[in-house]
């Protein structure tokens, strides 16, 4: 297997903290009960090898060297005068979305990797995202990738295959319920429907909602499938009350398919034959469950980068930075015009 260079920028909960407690074995791509994080990814996948990390908290980089055994600097200056090889060919950022268009600028100034993978949401606002795209234009030798984690999983290709064969038949709407922000969290499952359904475009916005994070809003709206004579998808936010949510319930003339809230499972509910002389079809009365292999879904959009990185024109990045940049394009409106 052939194995690539991977630094890390960004040790944080998504770079490096969320599983950290949970023990693992080098190149071993199941030794951990859950892979979560970059680091941990990287750490179990035999095709990659740590390059650094780079972090400006000291906590962050000595939490990270603790574990991984890796080297750390404060910032990527201090990685590219010390470090002995800067020609990585992954490049993981994961910092704030603000953030984002400065660092990869900055980064892309001495290094000029093969994949760039950015966390989601692209930026925060269509602004950040526009000069973000300016910067990777000037590299397009080098691919990116978004870290809309849900798009890369295996279950949620062999839906979108379904759908585009016609299997389901047309979209007739759709609900999707969120907390925690309509860019932090709820364009997870924004960019989910749109894998799905294909282009959404805005509609009616219901609730600008309260400010979060200084960038975001707990927006209600209304998304349209432009591929499927605009049927609306309802997006309601529950983070007023302090609640994160994530779930994605879509009808279709032949069932009824959702992203279940706690996300283990995909669940369908195919349309049955009437009951009782019935002129209409009703749905089957349990699901069909479908796994999502959430708890590893780090893992799966490493494997992805992968074969990415040995042939790019036979694995496509499943989320490249286009897709991200057009969710991003869908939602700002709703959110920024008040901040």
């Amino acid at each position: 297997m052939t194995r690539f260079k991977a630094l890390l920028v960004g040790l944080g909960k998504i770079g490096s903290g969320y599983d950290e407690d949970l023990p693992f074995s080098w190149d071993q791509p199941r030794s951990s009960a859950r892979i979560l994080t970059h680091a941990r990814a990287v750490a179990c996948h035999p095709g990659f090898s740590f390059v650094a990390g780079i972090d400006p908290s000291l906590d962050a980089r000595e939490r990270f060297s603790r574990i991984y055994g890796v080297p750390v600097y404060p910032d990527m200056q201090n990685w590219f005068a010390s470090s002995p090889d800067t020609s990585p060919d992954l490049v993981v950022v994961a910092v704030a979305p603000h953030l984002q268009s400065t660092l990869v600028e900055n980064l892309l100034k001495l290094a000029q990797p093969r994949l760039l993978l950015l966390e989601k949401p692209f930026a925060s606002s269509l602004h950040q995202g526009n000069l973000l795209q300016s910067v990777c234009d000037v590299y397009p030798q080098m691919s990116v990738a978004v870290n809309y984690i849900r798009r890369w999983l295996p279950a949620v290709q062999v839906w979108r295959r379904r759908i585009e064969a016609g299997e389901l038949g047309r979209f007739l709407h759709g609900y999707l319920t969120y907390g925690k922000g309509l860019l932090s969290n709820g364009s997870h499952f924004v960019n989910l429907a749109e894998a799905w359904l294909g282009q959404l475009v805005l509609g009616q916005v219901f609730d600008r909602g309260q400010l979060c994070f200084g960038f975001d809003r707990e927006t209600s709206l209304e998304l349209l499938a432009a591929e499927h004579y605009y049927a609306p998808l309802q997006v309601r936010s529950v983070g007023a009350v302090g609640m994160r949510s994530g779930e994605l319930d879509l009808w279709f003339e032949r069932g009824r398919l959702c992203w279940l809230n706690h996300g283990s499972s995909i669940a369908f509910w195919p349309r049955s034959k009437p009951v009782y002389d019935d002129t209409y079809d009703p749905l089957s009365s349990e699901p069909e469950l479908y796994p999502t292999g959430l708890d590893h879904y780090q893992l799966h959009v490493v494997q992805s980068l992968h074969r990415h990185l040995q042939d790019p024109f036979a694995s496509p990045l499943l989320c490249e930075r286009l897709d991200a940049f057009r969710t991003l394009q869908v939602l700002a409106p709703a959110i920024t015009d008040d901040i």
